[in-house]
């Protein structure tokens, strides 16, 4: 038996037992304490289990990319090396894979037909026409580097465009279940909430785990607020990943939940069901039309009918406590973005719920509106009250960065180049124009502008902002036929934080750090494996 083919008895193991088996391997891998040959030991059980599970590796990349800022360091050829766990764990499953395809083939002493891919490749370009535009800006972005800051984008360019986007083809190689995509996530976000909810409450983790690469303390006091940081360096960006995390572990733990307590069709019921599917699809097939529809009382009405039936009972409160963690980790952020951006998600969320379970009650429907105008002014309200004014704090900032940000654009309209917004900003290396009111304070050491628009064409210029539109179009496209045809409240769940994502986008970060560009593909991939 070759070494492709494993026992069929290894490869039947559950995914989420060898994702626990490998994640502990991983984290052999971390531990900078541990002597080197151990850590190789756990490198090496990492790559066989990945030849046995593919998406375990992939779930321990997920989980592992809040650890961005904390990379393990490696002590050889007489330098340290830093490495990212998140991206040991991809560039090991990516080489596993690879590997695998290319034994396969040999084994096989066969090569693709070229005339029998010519379909598929062409099915390809239009499908992968905005990744390409996307790898395209990067390139362009790398040469746009100023010298000082080329190393910087380089590693940009490895971090947030060629690393992201093999994620997100592993996900559709393997044929990963977007629940348990969906899963990591959520855990991810829940284990990077409880650090930040026990340093809020005085018991600080986050040394315990690796030495963070960030200037700010843990715990920051803003506006006489207790702000805390968990394994990032700035509660922003704590509150930047939960808001995309909590929405799916939401929708699923209502998802599974609603799922557990809906009636099944009768034997009777069931046959008439297929029926009339059958002779949909065989309609669909000849082209024809069929007018016939379901009867009222065969139609799965639950929000939740494309959810998987294999979910164990543990998984509706595995998820809903993934959502609370995570909530609770927005709260102690104290960052007004990201509660209004969750208040968006809950609105979504909670909305959608009701009116599906509902169908089309017109009052409903007013009545869920009404709820969401007096949740986010409420909100809305509260933070301003924490945090100051809307002419205070961290407003009149951000007014200053995008004003300085367009000024550069004017004089460089194909972008700055990755991650070089720092080197045009900072008046320390000549091309500054700065407002001479943020002089002194934290915001003189920027690295982005805060806006979504101005950072992407900042980035990765007008190329990689019309990659990024054209990503966003198809994703809600795909998302509200998946939840028009299936009504499906994982495909809401996607669809909540990705938006939660862009009203805080609007004030702050998108894509542009390793965390949130393996959630972005991550959701991008979820809507996408549902059509």
């Amino acid at each position: 038996m070759s070494v492709v083919n494993l026992p069929q008895r290894l490869t039947h193991l559950a995914p989420v037992s060898v994702a626990a088996i490998m994640a502990l391997s991983l984290a052999c891998v971390y531990a900078s304490a541990l002597p080197l040959p151990l850590r190789l030991a756990g490198l090496a059980l990492f790559a066989l289990l990945t030849l046995i599970q593919p998406v375990g590796g992939l779930v321990c990349t997920a989980l592992a990319a809040p650890l961005y800022l904390m990379p393990t360091s490696i002590d050889a050829a007489g330098r340290r090396w830093l490495f990212p766990l998140h991206e040991i764990a991809l560039l090991v499953t990516t080489a596993v894979m690879a590997g695998q395809w290319a034994i396969q083939r040999i084994q096989r002493r066969s090569l693709p037909d070229p005339q029998a891919l010519a379909p598929h490749i062409r099915l390809a370009g239009v499908t992968y026409a905005p990744h390409a535009l996307l790898v395209l800006a990067g390139v362009i972005g790398v040469a746009l580097a100023v010298p000082e800051g080329r190393s910087a984008a380089l590693r940009e360019f490895r971090w947030l465009i060629v690393e992201p986007l093999l994620f997100y083809g592993l996900v559709h190689a393997t044929r990963m279940p977007r629940m348990l995509l969906a899963g990591a996530l959520a855990l991810s976000g829940a284990w990077a909430a409880t650090i930040g909810v026990l340093q809020f409450v005085g018991l600080d983790l986050a040394p315990l785990i690796g030495e963070k690469r960030a200037f700010s303390e843990n715990i920051i006091v803003v506006d006489g607020v207790r702000r805390v940081t968990s394994v990032y360096g700035h509660p922003n960006n704590l509150g930047l990943f939960l808001e995309r995390v909590w929405p799916l572990a939401a929708a699923l733990a209502l998802g599974l939940w609603g799922e557990k307590r809906s009636t099944p069709m009768t034997d009777s019921q069931g046959v008439a069901y297929a029926k009339v599917c059958l002779e949909k699809i065989e309609a669909k097939a000849q082209g024809r039309t069929v007018a016939q529809s379901l009867p009222s009382a065969l139609t799965p009405s639950h929000p939740c009918v494309s959810l998987s039936k294999e979910s164990s009972r543990a998984a509706p409160l595995f998820f809903a406590t993934c959502a609370c963690l995570a909530l609770a980790g927005v709260a102690v952020s104290f960052s007004r973005g990201a509660w209004l951006a969750s208040v968006v998600a809950a609105t979504i969320i909670g909305a959608s719920w009701r009116l599906l379970r509902t169908q089309e009650r017109r009052a409903l429907r007013w009545l869920a509106l009404a709820l969401a105008g007096v949740m986010i002014a409420a909100v809305a309200s509260l933070a301003l009250t924490l945090r100051g004014g809307p002419g205070g704090g961290s407003v009149d900032a951000r007014l200053l960065l995008w004003r300085e940000s367009l000024s550069y654009l004017q004089d460089h309209p194909l972008g700055l180049g990755l991650d070089q917004f720092y080197y045009y900003h900072n008046p320390a290396f000549g091309r500054s124009r700065i407002d001479p009111s943020l002089l002194g304070t934290s915001e003189e050491y920027a690295a982005h502008p805060h806006n979504l628009l101005l950072d992407a064409w900042i980035n990765v210029g007008p190329i990689g902002a019309l990659a990024f539109g054209w990503l966003l179009l198809r994703f809600y496209w795909n998302a509200f036929s998946s939840i028009r045809e299936r009504r499906d409240l994982l495909a809401w769940g996607a669809l909540a934080a990705m938006t939660a994502a862009l009203v805080h986008g609007l004030a702050d970060r998108f894509y542009f750090v390793p965390d949130l560009a393996i959630a972005f593909w991550a959701l991008i991939a979820i809507v996408e494996r549902e059509r």
